[in-house]
């Protein structure tokens, strides 16, 4: 009995020291760590990056430039200070070519997907994390004050003992000011505190206010459910010369979302097999799946046509069913807009009305569209929107996010349009560049050839059936023939402009189109910069024509009612053997000399400085025609060098 009672005590007194044991250890985990001395004297927003490790990657080369290793490490984000961090940004400044390849905790600034070169540093925002909390309100809580990014990837150049640093981190916010990062070894840090002399806008809420961009989306939810949500996504075009047709719109959902319906708009592919053999399946047993619109973690999304705008299904919303076309709103402000809604379907742990997150990387594209760069979505004050009872009362949104794409300036040879310069004291044009728009096929040509001048008779003709007319030209004109001969320009529209005469009052100009594509563009747009010219601009004649100062002395050119159809490239007459036709639209541009007695036509002034066709910036020769009879083209240059050395030369015989 003594024994058996010794041996519960023993057992009983074993349970109660472990018990205890755990509990203590469980209690020592939840510790947050010791920060970092530096931390201690910090009154703003501490920045630190700290490298963990690499390891040699495949193939193994001798060179060590070429030479690749796979890389961890994790930045810090933490707010020291006394006022909120709202949307932080964070620039590292990667230096050895790095390819990112996971950012736990963050998101790209500029929505790319992995991997992602980053060699030229890169931008990071948080996600699900976006702001950043004071410790005064939050009792010194890591989790709402502090946010990290564990980066993994693939680096160059760089041998061991070396450690791969970046050059440096900053934070990317207006009113901070970043010193250089203090480094040590594997680490670096530095403390941005705000500019006393920035006055940042008084907040009325605790959201953000609406940013300005060229495209801004706003993404509302307007009723929340326990396991889904309806949200209203609005696209407006802000930008006067910016333009979307046939947008393709994706993101990417972060924690396992699905979309259940849709309206005003639809996804290109209509798949539910990633739901059924995921989490969803195993959460929404009793749902039918073959009603569910899309699973993909990136949809891809497309306006529907204008004939279901009144389907009470998918239809019946207002600015749906454009079939994907988004005006500028200085040709229609009705048709700058386009909505659609989405019945959006959630997974564990966000099973409450409150957990709500937006989709992350938003991308878009259009058809000969400019090129968006669309940043993280932000979350703003809710949208209002006029009550649907027709009561002079608004409903709000339930929670609004917004998304801001900006336009990018096309790269050399990555245009989509082109131009070309003749002249009427020219026999020659100036075609458009060789590789406007890009090169693929360069082996049997020549994409580093400046382009062969044509007679005006080629501009008509596809770039395949130009050879022998180029070839018959340069003979006539003893020009060279370069070998290969030169790419063309692949562009799937070229402008020409054509000086069409001058006197001593005025000038006037040809503008001609070309559709080279087998679509119709319809309301189509072009807009000609002229830098010397606009003040005396006079009349188109068959286009209808608006003057837009505020764009940089800009002339905005459209087709007129029943003619905005710039149609796509159709067979010629005799299929097997006459060459395919492309659309064409054309007018003559007139201008006076009243403001601008000096301007010196021959001379390149009447030239456009910068031609744009459906927002997209088109390619520019680098030369004008010349005149007084020449039979060459020469650039500006090349012009005044010929006048210095005539003037020489008639110095040296004097």
């Amino acid at each position: 009995m003594n024994r058996a009672l010794a041996v519960l005590k023993f057992v009983f007194f074993f349970l109660f020291f472990n018990v205890r044991l755990i509990k203590s250890q469980d209690y020592d985990d939840e510790q947050p760590a010791t920060p970092p001395p530096a931390v201690e004297s910090c009154n703003g927003i501490f920045l630190s990056y700290d490298f963990i490790s690499r390891t040699k990657g495949y193939p193994r080369v001798k060179n060590a430039s070429a030479q690749s290793w796979t890389f961890n490490s994790t930045a810090t984000i933490l707010n020291t200070g006394t006022i909120e961090l709202k949307a932080w940004k964070l620039f590292i400044g990667f230096q050895h070519d790095e390819i990112l390849v996971a950012a736990g905790g963050a998101v790209l600034m500029d929505g790319n997907d992995f991997p992602a070169p980053i060699g030229n540093g890169t931008f990071f925002s948080g996600s699900p994390q976006a702001d950043l909390k004071t410790s005064i309100d939050t009792a010194g809580d890591l989790t709402q004050i502090q946010a990290k990014i564990h980066i993994s990837g693939t680096q160059f150049g760089v041998k061991p003992p070396g450690i791969p640093m970046p050059k440096t981190i900053r934070l990317a916010k207006d009113g901070y000011e970043c010193p250089e990062p203090t480094r040590h070894k594997g680490s670096m840090y530095v403390c941005c505190i705000r500019n006393r002399k920035f006055k940042a806008k008084t907040l009325k809420t605790k959201f953000l206010p609406r940013q300005n961009g060229d495209l801004s989306i706003s993404y509302d939810v307007i009723q929340a459910y326990e396991n889904n949500y309806l949200v209203q996504v609005t696209m407006e075009n802000k930008n006067s010369l910016g333009r979307l047709d046939r947008w393709n719109l994706t993101w990417e959902w972060m924690r396992g979302e699905f979309i259940f319906t849709m309206r005003g708009a639809y996804t290109h592919k209509i798949d539910y097999a990633d739901c059924i053999y995921g989490v969803a399946g195993e959460l929404y047993k009793d749902m039918d799946f073959s009603k569910v619109m899309n699973c993909q973690k990136q949809p891809i999304i497309s306006d529907m046509p204008r004939e279901r705008a009144n389907d009470t299904n998918v239809g019946k919303l207002p600015y749906c069913c454009r079939n994907g076309s988004l005006l500028p709103p200085v040709m229609d402000s009705s048709k700058s807009k386009s909505v659609f809604q989405l019945q959006v379907f959630k997974i564990p742990p966000d099973l409450n009305r409150t957990a709500l997150y937006p989709p992350e990387k938003w991308k878009i594209v259009g058809l000969l569209n400019p090129d968006y760069k669309c940043g993280p979505p932000l979350r703003v004050d809710p949208t209002e929107f006029p009550d649907p009872s027709g009561l002079q009362a608004i409903s709000t949104a339930i929670a609004s996010w917004q998304i801001v794409c900006n336009i990018t300036k096309p790269a050399k040879r990555s245009s989509k349009c082109c131009v070309s310069f003749s002249a009427y004291y020219n026999d020659s044009v100036i075609p458009c560049n060789t590789c406007a728009c890009g090169c693929e096929d360069k082996e049997k040509c020549n994409p580093e050839a400046p382009a062969m001048l044509l007679p005006p008779e080629a501009l008509l003709v596809p770039f395949e059936n130009r050879r022998d007319k180029a070839i018959a030209w340069a003979k006539i004109k003893h020009f060279d023939v370069p070998k290969p001969l030169p790419c063309g320009d692949n562009c799937g529209v070229s402008i020409n402009w054509h000086v069409n005469s001058d006197y001593k009052s005025g000038w006037t100009a040809r503008i001609t189109l070309f559709n080279w594509e087998e679509v119709n563009f319809e309301d189509w747009f072009t807009a000609i910069q002229m830098t010397k010219a606009y003040r005396d601009y006079e009349n188109v004649y068959s286009l209808n024509g608006t003057l837009v100062p505020e764009l940089n002395n800009t002339i905005f050119l459209q087709g007129l009612p029943g003619l905005n159809f710039l149609v796509g490239e159709t067979n010629g007459s005799n299929p097997t053997k006459d060459p395919r036709v492309p659309g064409k639209q054309q007018s003559v541009i007139s201008f006076t000399k009243k403001q601008t007695p000096a301007i010196e036509i021959a001379k390149g002034d009447g030239f456009p400085s910068r031609v744009f066709f459906n927002g997209e910036e088109c390619s520019l020769p680098t030369q004008f025609p010349i005149g007084n009879g020449d039979r060459r083209c020469v650039n500006l240059a090349e012009a005044i060098l010929l006048v210095v050395m005539t003037l020489l030369l008639l110095e040296y015989h004097h």
